[in-house]
């Protein structure tokens, strides 16, 4: 039937996005591992270090979160080339299905990236200073944290998305001398929102989770994220054109 070759379609979909940003996902992983493993042998033949488990870990720590920042960027890129790209728009699915087949892909690479990189710390930590996991009244915090910072950057890869398709959509209308003038404008706009967001992100993370309501908290982020995409798969299914 339609319906059974529409999901199979958007899964296929979904599977393909999902290859071909893994292999960027793993290649940000290994470089970040040669990178730590280059400059723990630069530093231990400088005469400063001993090599040790805790050493590496100081070492592929930075890199972890410079991998992390070019990785969430790089996933982001990609996600909004699929939005113009013949190939993937003309799959027989509705753009909700391409929608969600999208976001799943970039959140999947991304979080495969965190726990692969997750583990190798740990294992390192374990290696260096034995088991010792937070005490049971920090827990709470931490996965609140996790969760928050979880929804933020599905929050932002969202929010490109919009800006990306409201940028495309204006754009269609103006001449080609009023382009330039607003896209500035749009950029000055994201960049006022994303250093409002960025400034209650950070106040949230340390707050103390007894001092708001965790739930409410969570209940605004989903919100805000489902209305962001429903506007999203409405401008792709109305303006938004393939390149």
């Amino acid at each position: 039937s339609d319906v059974c070759s529409s999901d199979l379609n958007t899964w296929t979909m979904a599977k393909v996005l999902t290859r071909q940003r893994f292999k960027t996902a793993l290649n940000t992983f290994i470089v970040t591992i040669v990178a730590a493993i280059i400059t723990a042998i630069l530093v231990y033949f400088g005469g400063d270090s001993q090599l040790s488990a805790q050493f590496f870990f100081s070492m592929l720590s930075p890199y972890v979160l410079f991998g992390s920042i070019y990785l969430f960027i790089r996933l982001a890129i990609k996600q909004e080339h699929t939005w113009v790209n013949n190939y993937y728009r003309a799959v027989p699915t509705t753009n909700l299905k391409l929608y969600v087949a999208n976001l799943f892909s970039t959140v999947a690479n991304f979080a495969f990236y965190c726990i692969i990189e997750g583990l190798v710390l740990g294992g390192l930590e374990l290696s260096g200073r034995g088991m010792h996991l937070p005490t049971a009244s920090a827990w709470p915090d931490i996965i609140e944290g996790v969760i928050i910072i979880a929804l933020t950057c599905l929050f932002i890869w969202a929010f490109v998305s919009l800006v990306h398709m409201l940028s495309v959509t204006i754009m269609a209308f103006l001449p080609e001398t009023r382009i330039r003038i607003v896209q500035w404008g749009i950029y000055l706009v994201v960049i006022v929102i994303a250093s409002y967001l960025f400034n209650q992100l950070q106040r949230l993370l340390f707050m103390p989770l007894h001092t708001y309501n965790f739930g409410a908290v969570i209940a605004v982020f989903l919100i805000i994220f489902t209305l962001i995409s429903a506007i999203n798969v409405y401008l792709l299914e109305k303006w938004v054109e393939t390149k």
